[in-house]
């Protein structure tokens, strides 16, 4: 009469568990976040990949080149630590928030920084042409007797 009841068997053994957090919906979001970060970070990457090929010669592009894959390596980082932290969350079946507010102000701060770097470095570029000297003269003009 006690099973009919709600009464728990003395047959069954297992566990209580929440299969609301054991869902498979959960891990295979858990892996879109990661995926849609790497793809950010691709596309950071490939701006500065572009920079460096496409942008000329000069440390003023490699610098920028450098902060672009700086970032996407950082973001990289993140996504791999955050990824693996939110795998074991869901493996202890751990409750709580699962966002994060922060990191995609700081991504979008950082995406500003980099090209305003772009940009000042590019307008800096233009607006000061050294002056040239008897040397940069005769080093342009190699072949000629330029005097």
């Amino acid at each position: 009469m006690s099973q009919q009841q709600g009464g728990s068997s003395s047959t069954s053994s297992a566990p209580a568990v929440d299969f609301k957090l054991l869902r498979p919906k959960n891990y295979f979001a858990n892996e879109r976040t990661f995926i849609s970060w790497l793809q950010l970070a691709v596309t950071m990457g490939g701006l500065g990949l572009a920079l460096l090929n496409f942008g000329g010669d000069g440390i003023r592009v490699r610098i920028s080149a450098f902060v672009f894959e700086t970032g996407a390596l950082g973001l990289i980082v993140y996504a791999y630590t955050m990824f693996w932290h939110r795998a074991e969350r869901l493996r202890r079946g751990e409750r709580g928030t699962w966002d994060d507010r922060i990191v995609p102000v700081v991504v979008v701060i950082f995406f500003i920084f980099a090209t305003a770097v772009n940009f000042g470095l590019t307008f800096h570029k233009k607006a000061y042409t050294p002056p040239l000297d008897n040397l940069s003269v005769i080093t342009m003009s190699w072949g000629s007797k330029a005097r």
